[in-house]
C-alpha cells in the first residue's frame, strides 16, 4: 500500500490543491469549535464537506462517489485528533489509492 503525506501549514484553516491518483483535488481544513474539519472537491465537484477528524480513521468513506482513494490522520505521538498547531509534526493527513 502506498502511502502520501499531503503537505500542510500550522494555521487554523487553509486549502490545499494536489493531483492524486489522476484526480485534481482541493482539501480544505477548517477550525470549528475547536476541532479540525474536512472537505475534498475533485475538479470542483465536491465529495464531502465539513468531516471531523479523527486519528486513524477513514475520511472520504463513499466509493459510490467515484473517488479513488480516501485520507486518513496519523498522529504520531498518541491516539488525539489533529490540532492544527501540530500539522506536519505530531499530526500528519495521509492519502492511500489503497483504501
Amino acid at each position: 500500500m502506498a502511502v502520501f503525506t499531503i503537505p500542510l501549514t500550522q494555521v487554523p484553516s487553509q486549502s490545499v490543491n494536489v493531483l492524486l491518483e489522476g484526480q485534481p483535488c482541493t482539501i480544505e481544513l477548517r477550525l470549528m469549535g475547536g476541532r479540525q474539519y474536512f472537505g475534498l472537491s475533485v475538479n470542483g465537484t465536491v465529495i464531502c464537506r465539513n468531516v471531523l477528524l479523527v486519528n486513524a480513521s477513514r475520511i472520504v468513506r463513499a466509493k459510490y462517489t467515484g473517488f479513488i482513494g480516501d485520507f486518513f490522520v496519523i498522529d504520531t505521538q498518541g491516539d488525539e485528533p489533529p490540532q492544527y498547531t501540530g500539522w506536519g509534526t505530531r499530526w500528519l493527513l495521509a492519502f492511500s489509492s489503497d483504501a
